[in-house]
């Protein structure tokens, strides 16, 4: 049997900006999905470092970003409501949360999928 996981595939510019081509995440390893409906805030970014990946500054940010310990990916474009943030449980993946702007549809599927396989 193979293990459950999410698989979120990047396209066009989003790999060459994000400097990935997809994001695996095992069902086991999520331990919070929240999306928030509101356009992204530049506070979630302030004292992040960039390493690596692309941002222009109010319009979109992808890639690795860093603060002290913790560790995320992103790719959130500023101008379009809703962000889904996934955060793991602690050691199991190379970052700590996802940042990933989406539709609510999108973060609903996501959500369903993974409350339906606690």
């Amino acid at each position: 049997m193979e293990p459950l996981q999410l698989t979120i595939y990047l396209e066009g510019f989003e790999r060459l900006w994000a400097l990935k081509n997809r994001l695996q995440i095992p069902h086991h390893a999520i331990a919070v999905i929240d999306y928030h409906s509101s356009v992204p805030s530049m506070q979630d970014y302030r004292g992040r470092l960039r390493f690596p990946g692309t941002a222009l500054p109010w319009w979109f940010y992808a890639g690795t970003y860093t603060r002290g310990r913790e560790r995320e990916f992103w790719y959130v474009r500023m101008n379009q409501p809703g962000v889904l943030v996934i955060t793991f449980k602690s050691g199991t993946m190379n970052y700590d949360k996802v940042r990933i702007t989406c539709t609510p549809e999108i973060a609903q599927d996501i959500a369903d999928w993974w409350q339906d396989r606690k």
